[in-house]
């Protein structure tokens, strides 16, 4: 495999990585949008047969079909601005107050969700002033120890994909550096040249 061969390979590769990548990403986008509208459609039917739902029934039906509680949250208020019948938007404008209430919490671990919840309703109902700071300092504290969770989860992923990387580069260095050492230097090339030279003058001295 000669030089030009081996470097066209490298292009190739490279090319056919960024390309799955951006097919990849392009993938993902629509599969999110199609299980949104599938989720949608099973809220519809949820509604329509008169089932009770919570702000939680709405996270836990959104990891059923691979969305985040955001995306989730999304499709209720999208089907909140499309839904007319009277009965529906009725049972969704109450989902929607309550999911406006735990909206705060979203980004906080699910154990400690109902008993934030459950505190809010209990200041709101309060007559001291002062209680309604209540909650600040708790949400502050857990809402850092959630976005440092989520960069140790984010490092993380980018070490892993840092090290198939790593590994992919390494693979194809060898593999370069394998044809490298097996393609012909400049003296195996001179020297093969002055041979088929030697040998065309032999054979034209040898002719009649």
């Amino acid at each position: 495999m000669t030089k030009e061969v081996l470097n066209l390979f490298m292009a190739v590769f490279y090319i056919s990585v960024m390309a799955g990548a951006i097919v990849f990403v392009f993938w993902m986008t629509i599969q999110k949008r199609k299980n949104m509208e599938s989720m949608k459609g099973n809220i519809k039917q949820k509604l329509s047969s008169s089932v009770p739902l919570s702000a939680k029934d709405i996270t836990l039906i959104g990891r059923g079909f691979d969305l985040s509680p955001k995306s989730s949250r999304d499709v209720i208020y999208r089907l909140y601005a499309e839904i007319d019948e009277p009965t529906t938007f009725s049972a969704l404008k109450k989902l929607v107050v309550e999911i406006e209430k735990e909206e705060p919490f979203d980004e906080l671990p699910d154990e400690v969700k109902p008993s934030l919840s459950r505190l809010l309703k209990i200041i709101e109902s309060s007559q001291d002033d002062s209680d309604k700071h209540i909650l600040l300092p708790i949400t502050s504290t857990l809402n850092r120890y959630t976005e440092l969770k989520s960069e140790q989860e984010k490092a993380k992923k980018q070490t892993n994909r840092a090290y198939i990387i790593t590994i992919i580069s390494f693979v194809v260095g060898a593999i370069s550096f394998y044809f490298t050492l097996k393609s012909p230097s400049d003296v195996d090339i001179k020297r093969a040249m002055e041979q088929v030279l030697i040998e065309r003058s032999v054979t034209n001295t040898n002719e009649p």
